[in-house]
């Protein structure tokens, strides 16, 4: 499975402090910088997602001791963060178990503030590994709750004056970065990009065209009110509705941030979608078994998947969607899910995995999608030259104040064919996803669900093939179920069951042995080994001479130090 390594920012690039040295624009939180109330220009920036929402304990970032004069003219280096950094203190605190948490935070205020940091909780009730059945207002709640049901006083946080930190105040930053209200609009005008997407409405899509234009030619698409006459789409924003048919049964929920995944009853999760005090990478909802085939969620929407948008129809004989299909759906990989999530949570850059299609229906709420062409690598993403580690920011708000920047760049610069795409789903849209494109996905509002399904299909069968042939390695989505099949054996398998059942399709797919797309390259191998254990020879002329990782590092926009 591919790792993902976090690439965290310096704090100097997320506040105004008099005395930064971030390149990023100064005065933050002026009138000028807040995306409600400035005057509407071509692209968002990155000082349009700075939050204007105080810090909920008081922490400001360190600049603003030099406005002190108590604290500048202290003499004092008892404090804690005058003997270790901010972050030596929070790694430190993460060892501690959740009595020894709440009595470090009495011994003083630098304490009280960083013993709240939600994550600290968030972490501490994973470890405990049980369903989460009430979502307090913070993660401690939901710890202490967990510990004594019945008798507990929910945790009111108190705003500390004094505690300056960059560090604590870039963590703020990161979970509570404003969302421009561009994105929200319908016209979406302020996109100059928004060309380069089509939009199109469900009933002008027919099953050729997709397959003709979109599919073939591996382009995204928007299927505008591709969803909007499902029976889910009316029924899932009825809460009671979800409460009634999910009840008794508990949904999985990861982030990138997280140390183990979470299960929440439905009733809990969204009462953690509603609450004020997220930590930075919110759990995301994510589950592979809600829409299992002839479940009650999956009949409120396949019926009219099929109707309104044929092309994906999984059930179809006379095409050759979804191909994987053929091994059985326990033997195959993970290929639908039920995604739900607050506001601010979402995907970081990642491509779809086992070289897929996929297609995502918003079925409530909003989402900003942000495409890179395949073999365009987004700024501040920087894979290995086999793609099985990826280092990038693991939270949305660290790559929106850092990078977005130098995307914007990109969105008007970039030669056609390496321009990336960006707009915002709104409910009732269907997104085509096809393989190997980078994708972003952000949440923009306080409960949004979907549902997403992975597929292969003749179009990207070659891909497909080389990638579970080549790369079993990086294969996801059937290692950890008893009965599917596994990546070692998927490829004999997978050909075996088409050669029955598409026999002319799957000896064009081998013959070809070929990338559908520029995501993936072969491996250069020298010439003495293709002698010696039979692999190709690709020469340097076809790569051309620097490997993705390479090109990353050398891209201006890329650099392993945040500040000046």
């Amino acid at each position: 499975m591919p790792t993902i390594t976090s690439l965290h920012c310096s704090s100097e690039t997320m506040e105004c402090s008099s005395v930064s040295k971030s390149p990023m624009k100064k005065a933050r939180f002026s009138n000028a910088s807040i995306a409600t109330k400035k005057k509407r220009k071509a692209f968002v920036s990155s000082t349009d997602f700075c939050t204007i929402q105080p810090h909920l304990y008081g922490v400001l970032p360190s600049g603003n001791r030099l406005f002190d004069q108590a604290a500048a003219e202290s003499k004092d280096f008892s404090s804690p963060n005058q003997l270790l950094s901010d972050e030596c203190w929070y790694n430190a605190l993460e060892y501690c178990d959740g009595a020894s948490l709440a009595r470090v935070g009495q011994s003083c205020k630098y304490f009280y503030v960083v013993s709240h940091e939600p994550s600290l909780w968030r972490d501490l009730v994973l470890r405990i590994n049980q369903v989460i059945t009430k979502a307090g207002p913070t993660w401690k709640d939901c710890y202490v709750g967990m510990q004594n049901q019945k008798h507990f006083v929910l945790h009111k946080p108190l705003r500390v004056r004094g505690i300056y930190s960059d560090y604590l105040h870039r963590l703020h930053a990161c979970r509570s970065f404003s969302i421009p209200q561009q994105w929200l609009e319908q016209n979406d005008s302020e996109n100059l990009n928004n060309a380069l997407i089509d939009r199109v409405h469900y009933k002008s899509m027919t099953i050729e065209r997709f397959e003709r234009e979109y599919e073939a030619k591996n382009r995204p698409v928007v299927i505008q009110g591709g969803c909007k006459s499902w029976r889910a789409f009316k029924r899932w924003t009825d809460q009671d509705y979800l409460l009634q048919k999910t009840n008794g049964r508990t949904f999985r929920a990861t982030s990138g941030t997280a140390p183990l995944s979470a299960n929440f009853t439905f009733q809990a999760y969204q009462e953690y979608c509603r609450s004020e005090s997220l930590e930075e990478g919110p759990v995301y909802l994510f589950d592979r078994t809600a829409l299992q085939p002839r479940s009650v969620l999956w009949k409120d929407y396949m019926l009219d998947l099929q109707r309104d948008c044929p092309y994906w129809d999984p059930e179809r004989t006379d095409t050759t969607h979804d191909l994987f299909k053929v091994l059985g759906e326990g033997r195959r990989p993970d290929h639908t899910w039920l995604i739900c999530g607050p506001r601010r949570s979402g995907s970081v850059f990642h491509i779809d995995p086992n070289a897929t299609h996929a297609w995502n229906a918003t079925i409530v709420g909003r989402k900003r999608w942000i495409f890179y062409p395949p073999g365009v690598t987004p700024p501040g993403v920087m894979p290995s030259d086999d793609g099985d580690e990826v280092t990038l920011p693991l939270s949305l708000g660290e790559w929106l104040l850092q990078f977005y920047d130098e995307h914007v760049k990109r969105l008007t610069n970039a030669p056609l064919d390496k321009r990336p795409i960006e707009f915002t789903a709104f409910p009732g849209d269907v997104v085509f996803v096809p393989h190997g494109y980078w994708h972003l996905v952000i949440n923009l509002d306080e409960t949004n669900i979907a549902v997403t399904h992975n597929y292969c299909s003749g179009s990207n069968l070659s891909s497909v093939l080389k990638f579970i042939r080549e790369r079993n390695d990086q294969v996801s989505g059937c290692r950890d179920r008893p009965e599917s099949i596994k990546p070692e054996h998927l490829y004999d398998e997978f050909v075996d069951e088409l050669k029955k059942k598409y026999p002319k399709l799957i000896d064009e797919a081998l013959q070809n042995d070929a990338w559908a797309c520029d995501a993936w390259r072969d491996k250069v191998v020298e010439v003495g080994e293709n002698e010696n254990n039979g692999l190709n020879i690709v020469g340097a002329e076809q790569l051309g001479s620097k490997s993705i990782m390479t090109n990353a590092k050398e891209d201006a926009a890329f650099t392993f130090g945040f500040s000046l």
